[in-house]
């Protein structure tokens, strides 16, 4: 389990930033979605915003892992 998080994080011995917080990013937003449905409301602009960081930086990772 920890070889794979390592290799999911990093690229050589290099962490990256992109993937740790496109990562977090999704955590918070399940965790959001999770309260939405138990009656505590979260404003949408809060979903949208977490929904942008998780896609935005996952689509700058693929992006760069193809320049590469």
């Amino acid at each position: 389990m920890k070889k794979w998080l390592k290799n999911i994080l990093s690229t050589s011995d290099e962490a990256s930033h992109k993937r740790l917080i496109s990562i977090s990013s999704f955590i918070v937003l399940v965790l959001m979605v999770a309260l939405n449905v138990f009656d505590i409301t979260i404003t949408p602009e809060l979903i949208y915003v977490f929904s942008a960081l998780c896609g935005g930086n996952s689509i700058l990772t693929v992006i760069d892992k193809f320049k590469n």
